[in-house]
């Protein structure tokens, strides 16, 4: 009998685990970090093309009047695009990031000094031509 109610005490502590782990884990970004503002660029987007959207519902059904309507499109259109002003900026720096990198990795790769191949480090013989590895040279 004590076995039975601990068994049972045990499965309900796990099934208590099971349930409760995704509420208090912390949450994984596949984003690189300090990405959070960029994020909230992309929420601050999404929320005014919400709020032009119900804007332009209102006008439509005819909650708003005309001057209110333009005052208020022409406020939200301003702040969508310094959002996406700033979305743009962030993009281009990722972008320059990324060709920095890759310029790098073009000038650190070994090359045949015969045919031009890619070499891997170590190798003492080009893959494509055969011939002796003896002065590496960069491209």
């Amino acid at each position: 009998m004590i076995l039975l109610a601990t068994g049972a005490a045990i499965l309900v502590v796990a099934v208590v685990v099971f349930v409760a782990y995704p509420l208090v884990r912390p949450a994984r970004s596949i984003l690189t970090p300090g990405s959070g503002q960029f994020e909230e660029l992309f929420r601050r987007r999404d929320r005014v093309y919400v709020e032009l959207r119900e804007l332009d519902f209102d006008y439509h059904v005819g909650k708003i009047i005309d001057d209110d309507y333009l005052v208020a499109r022409e406020q939200l259109e301003i702040e969508a695009a310094r959002i996406l002003q700033a979305i743009d900026v962030q993009m281009k720096a990722i972008d320059e990031e990324i060709e920095r990198e890759v310029k790098r990795l073009r000038e650190t790769r070994k090359v045949c000094s015969s045919c031009g191949a890619p070499l891997a480090l170590n190798t003492r013989f080009c893959p494509a031509c055969g011939e002796p590895v003896k002065a590496v040279a960069r491209r």
